[in-house]
């Protein structure tokens, strides 16, 4: 899915016509719900239980990666204009606001998920914490249905659709991300996990003939990118096709390999565009004139390989930027 983000920021399929390129780009809305639902399976748990170190070390983690890709990519952007004796673009306050909202335009745009992703947790952290365990779950759920009706109503994007960038998408994202959140809670909750797997097979085999399916179903159109319940079920089939994948069934050097490609999504997620922009200077440099599909591919590799490097540096702060 992390190439998918690169996919969708920066490719153009004009010339790439064949099965599989219409299959990548049909797929380039399903990263963010698939990210999304992921980090509320995953963190749901810690959410309901309100263990005081778990919360903070659940919002110390989304933090790093916010504030450290601000830092980096302003002083790169910074560096750039310096050698190639550009005018200064990139000022101090460019730089606060990036570690503040997390998406600064021409800073660090991607990175706008983290700061929502942050949002959504306080939010429901703060729901578990002031309500009795069972109201919080019903408060939960009606966060769906609440949010869905918000997107349907077409007011929430109206009215974030000419504010600054930075409030478009922070504030102006959290009822369309909203759904894909509540999602992956409730799949937790509702342990879907432990009452399918014996029928891991079959679940494999619907949600991909579902997923499939999906493409072909005349869903109602919102404003919003991520807006309907398009990609609300789409993620949701993803989601479910990864979870029930046997990964214990395979050899353990399969495994190894599966789990170290999959390592680095979010280091590749928040610095695709920098790297990108970097790669971009270099081909120019050089003279290359490289497909655009290859640079994505290289722009994926690239990241990989930074993210890779994140993780040999001393202390910890740097893993926690991409692993």
């Amino acid at each position: 899915m992390a190439l998918e983000v690169i996919l969708l920021h920066r490719m153009s399929w004009k010339g790439y016509d064949n099965l599989i390129f219409r299959f990548l780009k049909n797929c380039e809305l399903f990263s963010v719900p698939v990210f999304m639902i992921i980090a509320f399976y995953l963190s749901a748990k810690t959410i309901e239980e309100q263990d005081p170190e778990k919360v903070r070390n659940r919002f110390i983690r989304l933090i790093i990666p916010q504030v450290g890709w601000a830092i980096i990519c302003w002083t790169v952007y910074v560096l750039t204009d310096i050698i190639f004796m550009h005018k200064l673009s990139h000022t101090l306050l460019d730089l606060l606001i990036a570690i503040i909202s997390g998406c600064r335009q021409d800073t660090n745009p991607s990175t706008w998920f983290q700061c929502v992703l942050i949002i959504l947790t306080a939010i429901y952290c703060l729901v578990f914490k002031l309500c009795k365990r069972e109201t919080a779950w019903k408060c939960v759920y009606a966060s769906f249905v609440v949010a869905l009706l918000i997107q349907a109503s077409g007011f929430y994007f109206d009215f974030f659709a000419d504010k600054p960038y930075e409030i478009m998408n922070t504030i102006g994202r959290i009822f369309e991300v909203m759904p894909f959140a509540s999602v992956g809670m409730i799949l937790r909750h509702i342990n879907v996990y432990e009452k399918l797997k014996d029928k891991r097979s079959i679940v494999i085999v619907a949600s991909l003939v579902l997923f499939i399916i999906g493409f072909y179903i005349p869903f109602p159109q919102f404003k919003g990118f991520f807006e309907g319940l398009y990609p609300i079920y789409m993620g949701i089939m993803l989601f479910i096709f990864f979870l029930f994948l046997p990964l214990e069934d395979v050899t353990d050097k399969s495994r190894s390999i599966i789990l170290q490609v999959t390592r680095y999504t979010l280091g590749i997620y928040c610095a695709h565009r920098l790297v990108y922009g970097i790669m971009e200077i270099i081909y120019e440099l050089l003279g290359l004139n490289i497909p655009n599909f290859s640079r994505c591919l290289l722009t994926y590799l690239a990241c990989y390989v930074m993210s890779f490097v994140f993780t040999l540096l001393p202390g910890n702060f740097f893993r926690k930027m991409v692993d």
